[in-house]
């Protein structure tokens, strides 16, 4: 898995890096040379650039099954950057916060004004059950992008091997219901 990370503290990069390097190929995106500089120093993958821009993104690769992670340090920036990343192809967008009641009305509020981003704060970090969060919102992408490719189809033909045992039956059901079909149109 992808993930790539836009913050500018460096507490949140080192935490997350400690988090998510074991399990998925992480890329940090900062707008400090001289943070970048440090973070280099330390092995952390990172790039400078505007995060407010487009082209950004577009160097890094993001792709619609890239997790990307925004710290939510100022809800106009944040605002910005989301539609930088949208507008570069990513769709699995994360916004970061600290979880301070001041930021909670803040939070809310740019959830408000963009929708499909999912919330996550510092204790979800610390508590371990990003990782999980970021593999189920992975297989919901995947799962979308097969719904949109074949939803023009009339019919689709989900075909199971000679001699089907009950799991081959149970995954062909659960196929069709991903696919949301029917049994005239499956």
């Amino acid at each position: 898995m992808k993930c790539l990370v836009v913050s500018q503290s460096e507490f949140i990069i080192r935490l997350l890096f400690n988090t998510l390097s074991s399990s998925a190929t992480t890329e940090f995106i900062v707008d400090s040379k001289p943070l970048a500089q440090s973070l280099l120093k330390a092995g952390i993958s990172v790039r400078v650039g505007n995060p407010c821009r487009m082209d950004t993104y577009l160097r890094t690769g993001v792709d619609p099954v890239t997790c990307v992670i925004v710290e939510d340090s100022n809800p106009l920036s944040s605002r910005h950057t989301i539609e930088a990343i949208r507008d570069a192809g990513g769709q699995l967008i994360y916004l970061l916060h600290e979880g301070h009641p001041e930021k909670q009305t803040r939070k809310e509020s740019l959830q408000e004004r963009v929708s499909g981003v999912t919330r996550l704060s510092v204790a979800d970090l610390l508590r371990g059950n990003l990782r999980a969060e970021l593999d189920r919102s992975t297989t919901r992408a995947r799962v979308e992008q097969y719904q949109r490719y074949l939803a023009d189809a009339d019919r689709v033909l989900i075909l199971l091997h000679n001699d089907p045992d009950p799991d081959a039956l149970a995954s062909g059901l659960a196929l069709r219901n991903l696919l949301r079909r029917t049994k005239t149109t499956a």
